[in-house]
């Protein structure tokens, strides 16, 4: 009788940990590729004046957003920040940039979300296909995260800045997030009735498809594992 290899109950335990383990990997990935600082605007046409709202989900590794530092190009003018219930802020001008800091009032945690948002006249000599970024420093209780990379072609920077991409007034409402694509049906946009197409991440399309295929492969390793110590003891 040709012999059978029994999986003991400590090998069915290494690869349940095992699947476990890829499955939470798979599952996290994409979760850390969104992490970014989010930006939308009311107008993406030259020499209009558009509220560019900014958002943040996420603390640093964990921990707290105590402030958020918005540096805004010296070709962006008349930047005017609103008021926002839990923030105190304030606005310094530099000859390279202004910088618009929000401080909270409560340490921001990790789980919850937060927006702010400033009025600013765009670039009047840009044109359609520019690309404004406006970096960002994100302080937190432990740490901070400087979003201020600009991504090169093809590529997903780790920290990139918000950035939107002006448009012809036709199409003046599509506005981008950092490193994510982002549309808004406000301002000009509104008025001529038009909407922006939202451009798909490529980066975080293959991370998901990934996961996707790992969180599969960790489930038949479960039920493997599950089923072969009982097939094991049947004679």
């Amino acid at each position: 009788m040709p012999s059978r290899t029994t999986r003991t109950p400590s090998a069915s335990r290494r690869v349940i940990a095992g699947a476990a383990v890829g499955l939470a990997l798979a599952l996290s990935a994409p979760l850390a590729a969104s992490a970014h600082v989010e930006l939308d605007a009311s107008s993406t046409a030259p020499a209009t004046l558009s509220v560019l709202t900014f958002a943040v989900g996420h603390g640093c590794e964990g921990s707290a957003t105590t402030s958020l530092a918005i540096r805004f190009p010296t070709d962006v003018q008349a930047v005017k920040p609103t008021l926002a219930p839990g923030w105190s802020v304030a606005e310094q001008e530099a000859a390279d940039a202004t910088t618009v800091t929000y401080t909270a009032d409560t340490p921001l945690p990790d789980a919850l979300r937060a927006t702010v948002q400033v009025e600013a006249l765009l670039p009047v000599d840009g044109a359609a296909g520019d690309v404004v970024t406006f970096p960002t420093l994100q302080t937190c209780v432990a740490g901070s995260t400087d979003w201020a990379e600009t991504p090169a072609a093809g590529t997903e920077p780790d920290h990139p800045a918000p950035a939107i991409t002006l448009t012809d007034a036709a199409s003046a409402g599509g506005t981008g997030m950092a490193g994510m694509g982002s549309t808004s049906a406000t301002g000009t946009a509104a008025a001529a009735g038009s909407t922006a197409v939202t451009p798909v991440d490529p980066v975080a399309r293959l991370l998901g498809l990934g996961a996707l295929v790992v969180g599969v492969v960790a489930v038949m390793l479960l039920t493997i594992g599950m089923r072969r110590p009982q097939q094991g003891g049947r004679r």
